[in-house]
């Protein structure tokens, strides 16, 4: 099975959308969503982890729903903190096309897999948690019987990820709990997240967790180390098309969106200076 992995979009409205360099985020979404569309027969499935939009109201998620919508693939999303989440559940009200894409506390058999999907939002803060129901469905998935391996979907990654300017934010209440379940797991386990604004990957014993990073909100450092200042450079221009299968094969390809290329200059890059003096 082949899926590509996004997050972080944080659609504005137009009106809402403040004048400055570069392009906005519907633009960057827009150039997503016709990418994902190009290469739409060699996948089978797109996973949005969070953050969705940035103000968690109405007429973002119609963006994001009439961007997407046209991909033409099944789409799995899970809240972000700036999903509210209460905006998303509230507009979800009232629409049946991103309430059909919300994995949130569901199980979706798919391609040989178990997609999980868990809501770490609470209202109001920027650090994440997981509730008894949350809790209570991933022990019921790892201790049942099935040949089909575990997938999760989650916005706060579940480990820290040696990212020191973000590893503050990424705190997952009850997040030890969850990492006792999975460790019971008889199979690897996969997690796809967001959040944190950089593509990163982390590992702890059969868990393995992917960040997709932010095409809106750019974050690098000077060398690819976690422990380096992190500042606002380049535009990211890619997102990433996972090849999985169930005996256990994982090959990750990063996926250029031609619709940015041409942006990807717009943010300069510190100098060595500049990242001394911070």
């Amino acid at each position: 099975m082949k899926l590509a992995h996004v997050s972080d979009l944080h659609i504005l409205s137009p009106e809402a959308e403040a004048p400055g360099p570069g392009p906005t985020s519907i633009d960057v979404a827009e150039a997503l969503a016709d990418d994902l569309k190009a290469i739409a027969e060699g996948l089978d499935l797109v996973i949005i982890a969070g953050d969705l939009t940035d103000r968690a109201d109405a007429p973002s998620f119609a963006i994001v729903e009439r961007l997407f919508a046209r991909v033409g693939l099944p789409i799995f999303v899970v809240p972000g903190n700036h999903d509210g989440p209460s905006g998303m559940i509230d507009y979800m009200r009232t629409s049946t096309t991103l309430s059909d894409w919300d994995l949130t506390n569901r199980v979706v058999e798919f391609g040989g897999f178990r997609f999980l999907g868990l809501n770490t939002c609470i209202e109001g803060r920027i650090q994440g948690a997981l509730d008894d129901s949350a809790l209570a469905l991933v022990d019921r998935e790892v201790g049942r019987n099935s040949d089909l391996p575990l997938v999760v979907i989650m916005h706060h990654p579940p480990l820290f990820l040696g990212l020191e300017q973000f590893d503050g934010f990424c705190d997952v209440d009850r997040g030890d709990e969850f990492l006792g379940l999975l460790a019971a797991a008889k199979a690897e386990t996969l997690v796809f997240s967001g959040h944190v604004h950089r593509p990163y990957a982390a590992r702890i014993d059969s868990l393995i967790c992917h960040v997709a990073g932010s095409m809106i909100t750019p974050y690098d450092s000077l060398r690819p180390f976690g422990t380096d200042p992190i500042r606002p450079t380049v535009l990211q221009d890619i997102y990433f098309v996972h090849e999985i299968d169930p005996g256990g094969q994982h090959v990750v390809t990063p996926q250029r969106v031609l619709g940015l290329v041409s942006h990807a200059s717009e943010i300069k890059r510190p100098s060595q200076s500049e990242y001394d003096a911070n």
